[in-house]
């Protein structure tokens, strides 16, 4: 069948197809070069699992948060694509691991919408890993919306009719549609990005604090997916999104997988199929890694699937070690998103996630970052007769961005202020200046701005920002300089928090993009619930993973690379 993968998946099907009855849950779709695999904790190594999922090496089990995980080898191990059930797959071999959502619909339940940790007092991880279940989650079957107790889910509620705190109405996550196509589950990759340079070298890291030693790719450079590596920073969020994209071409034959396989930037709704499935029974609220090194600001040496400082302590430390900090170690399992090693990692610290999300305010900052260094455009110029020129998503990449709505207002970066009775109208906000004798009135403009993004999202599900609280922070002026606020009264740098006190700050014209889970300076403020603001520029603190976006659906599987390589769309068409 994965031979007419291609015309299977151009004639959209609903159906019931793939749903696996004794495992409650949809079977997780494999492309070729695909091994399925388990953990034996006898030996800890990862052996090839059954594809039918029976036997003694299951592949998976959501009820034992045991999730599905595949890896995948170079042609050069091209033998390890077909060993036998219970074959060693030595981790040197390995180039990818990913882990399949199954397709699911959600409730937020009762007590929990639209409360944040500013009024209910956050939960200390010990209660995070007894399994407070914040989230109901049903599996469904196949790419239909009936869930495994028999009923019928739609994909949208008026939110307007639930109050705070209430019981949401369950709903299919919006992130099993990828562009007209509803999927039965997406592969998202379990570690962040990754890659060397041909000397060895890690690309992306300021090795020693340095910035001069900031290793750009070169034509030995593929997208890794696995542990206790170096992750891969310093990189733009479109270059981000080319990277994770190219990873469908595979051309240097490092995956072993068919041009079906569509791998992209990890949307942010797909980032929240992740968060939800973790406040569920079926997964853990992962512990915020505090790994990384700090030299004089310049920020390097993060490695992947790293756990946390200690058991309750989720502070900074830069002395990683295999054997305590690793992804297999005690530690390490507690930063994954089941609480052993069958999860997804790098979710919660170390370096914050690029997703592909963005603000449409039509500055040139989506041109300026937005778009692949080599001259790849995912967005272009747009000019109007009678008005500005901006900056507009192509069509053609649609299905790989998320494109949150904006007023003009915002557009404009601008507000009208009533003062001595005349409207002022040219104020920018993205400064860091209020006008004089006029503070409180700027600032509140300011505010009113952040909240009218804020609310345009009410339509947006699934991404874990107003389900959660009602409000979020915004840039606004402290001390004469620009900083995070919650009021407009603030006096001093203030941030408002969702569940668990992961911190919740508004974009604006300058910062479009967005970036999810935190830092390993941010501690407490920081978690996989976390929702940030960006330029999207090459900073030190991002990095970026992938999504299987044309894979997630019956024989359509997504991969989300928190920021992996892809091959854009100008030079698959």
């Amino acid at each position: 069948i994965l031979d007419n993968l291609d015309n299977y998946m151009s004639t959209v099907l609903v159906s019931e197809e793939g749903y696996n009855e004794e495992a409650k849950v949809n079977q997780p779709k494999l492309a070729e070069g695909m091994i399925p695999v388990y953990y034996d904790n006898a030996d800890s190594k990862w052996k090839v699992a059954q594809k039918d999922n029976k036997g003694e090496n299951k592949w998976y089990d959501y009820d034992a948060k045991q999730w599905a995980n595949i890896v995948t080898v170079s042609d050069e191990n091209a033998e390890l694509r077909t060993a036998a059930v219970g074959t060693t797959i030595p981790m040197d071999k390995i180039t990818t691991f990913f882990v399949w959502i199954p397709r699911y619909a959600y409730s937020i339940n009762a007590g929990y919408y639209k409360t944040s940790d500013t009024e209910k007092p956050s939960e200390t991880n010990e209660k995070k890993k007894a399994g407070t279940e914040r989230i109901d989650i049903t599996f469904i079957k196949g790419n239909s919306n009936v869930g495994i107790d028999g009923k019928v889910y739609p994909k949208n509620y008026d939110s307007t009719k639930v109050s705070k705190g209430q019981a949401t109405p369950k709903i299919v996550h919006p992130a099993f549609t990828f562009g007209d196509e509803e999927l039965t589950g997406i592969w998202v990759a379990k570690f962040e990005a990754s890659g060397t340079i041909a000397d060895g070298t890690a690309v992306g890291n300021a090795s020693g604090g340095e910035k001069e030693n900031v290793k750009e790719p070169d034509e030995s450079t593929y997208i890794k997916v696995i542990p206790n590596t170096i992750s891969w920073g310093h990189i733009t969020i479109g270059e981000s999104q080319y990277q994770c994209m190219n990873m469908t071409n595979d051309t240097l034959n490092k995956y072993g997988w068919s041009s079906i396989v569509d791998s992209h930037l990890i949307k942010n709704v797909e980032w929240g199929a992740v968060a939800y499935l973790c406040y569920s029974k079926y997964g853990v609220v992962p512990q915020i890694s505090g790994n990384g090194s700090n030299n004089g600001g310049i920020c390097f040496d993060f490695h992947t699937g790293a756990g946390s400082k200690g058991t309750e302590d989720e502070g900074q430390y830069n002395t990683w070690d295999e054997t305590t900090n690793s992804y297999s170690s005690t530690l390490g399992q507690l930063a994954s998103t089941t609480g052993n090693v069958y999860g997804i990692y790098d979710m919660s610290g170390e370096r914050a996630e690029y997703v592909a999300a963005f603000l449409d305010t039509g500055g040139d900052v989506l041109n300026q970052v937005g778009n692949n260094d080599d001259g790849i455009e995912y967005f272009e110029e747009i000019k109007p007769e009678s008005s500005d020129a901006y900056y507009k998503l192509k069509s053609a990449y649609a299905k790989y961005w998320e494109t949150y709505e904006v007023s003009d207002e915002v557009k404009q970066n601008k507000k009208n202020i009533t003062i001595n009775g005349k409207d002022i109208t040219q104020y920018l906000f993205s400064s860091g200046v209020n006008i004089e004798g006029e503070e409180e009135k700027c600032e509140q403009k300011r505010y009113e701005l952040a909240q009218e993004i804020w609310k345009k999202l009410e339509n947006k599900k699934g991404i874990g920002s107003n389900e959660i609280t009602e409000k979020s922070s915004y840039f606004g002026v402290v001390g004469g300089a620009l900083n995070w606020k919650s009021l407009p009264s603030d006096t001093s740098q203030t941030v408002l928090s969702s569940w668990d006190g992961d911190s919740i700050i508004m974009g604006t014209y300058r910062l479009p993009f967005i970036n999810k889970g935190g830092t390993f300076q941010d501690g407490a403020d920081g978690g996989i619930l976390q929702y940030n603001i960006s330029t999207g520029s090459a900073g030190q603190l991002v990095r970026f993973s992938s999504s299987s976006g044309i894979l997630k659906n019956k024989i359509y599987q997504s991969k989300t690379f928190k920021q992996k390589f892809a091959k854009s769309i100008d030079k698959q068409h």
